[in-house]
């Protein structure tokens, strides 16, 4: 029998918490985001992939999922409040996984979390792009501003924020970072991410899959050559703390994605994370 989330069982009590977040009102060039979240749930089918992990994690014995469906909003707005409604009803003893939509899910993501978990939160933020625009052409929630949202709304500290992947800065992007403490991995220098995480406080990890080369992952709103490969994003995800609050998954974009590359991507990074992350509780 076909399921979904690599054969994990939706029955029994649930520890994991899926989360579709329709929206691609924020992106900048390629519209298509919108419609990632159904796709990539296919791409996780149990008729392609078995449960277990590179490292022999079975993770139909560790993870029971509940499926919340998909959000959507005419505004930005009106998705955010969407996705902390659903957080807030469904928080208790889960990891959240959301599926975008753009970048800017990430902030409506943060923003839930917030309302029911008050401690303190590292952010690995793995993405092409440093997202630190105060606005860009004029939308303050444009997917390139959400870092920059992220940090001024006070939802992580920036000190707890390790940005890694970028390779498309502008100076006062740079400037920004530097100045309120956030810590910049460059493309060249992923190797030393693990250096700088906290192992005492839980993450949030937020994978853009433009952070990779489009010959890996060429179904993204904004490609952006010269970046990882598909294993050296798994050796990040083997080297993160197991203390995993809650993940996403944004900027695949379907109409783009050729022969399906990039969902098959995400199912990738998300299985991955799946054997990383402790489960609550």
């Amino acid at each position: 029998m076909d399921s979904l989330l690599f054969g994990i069982p939706s029955s029994g009590k649930p520890n994991l918490a899926l989360l579709g977040v329709a929206w691609d009102g924020s992106s900048s060039y390629r519209r298509g985001a919108a419609e990632a979240p159904p796709a990539i749930r296919e791409a996780t089918s149990s008729r392609l992939y078995n449960s277990y992990s590179e490292d022999l994690v079975n993770l139909a014995s560790r993870w029971r999922y509940i499926d919340l469906g998909d959000v959507s909003a005419p505004s930005f707005e009106g998705v955010a409040r969407a996705v902390e409604e659903a957080v807030a009803s469904h928080w208790g003893g889960k990891l959240f996984l959301f599926l975008g939509g753009d970048h800017s899910i990430t902030i409506a993501a943060l923003r839930g979390v917030r309302r029911v978990y008050r401690g303190r939160l590292g952010l690995v933020y793995l993405d092409a792009h440093p997202d630190l625009y105060s606005e860009y052409e004029g939308d303050r929630y444009s997917h390139a501003c959400t870092l920059r949202r992220i940090v001024e709304e006070g939802l992580v500290k920036p000190s707890d924020i390790v940005l890694a992947g970028v390779r498309a800065p502008t100076p006062g992007q740079h400037e920004f970072a530097e100045e309120s403490g956030i810590t910049v991995i460059g493309v060249d220098d992923f190797q030393d991410l693990a250096s700088h995480l906290n192992r005492g406080i839980p993450y949030y990890v937020s994978y853009d899959l433009d952070v990779l080369d489009p010959a890996y992952a060429p179904g993204v709103g904004n490609p952006e050559p010269g970046g990882l490969s598909v294993r050296e994003v798994v050796r990040i995800i083997k080297s993160l703390p197991e203390d995993i609050i809650a993940f996403d998954v944004v900027e695949a974009s379907p109409p783009h994605d050729p022969a399906g590359v990039t969902l098959f991507t995400a199912a990738k990074i998300i299985r991955e994370t799946l054997a990383r992350a402790r489960p609550p509780g």
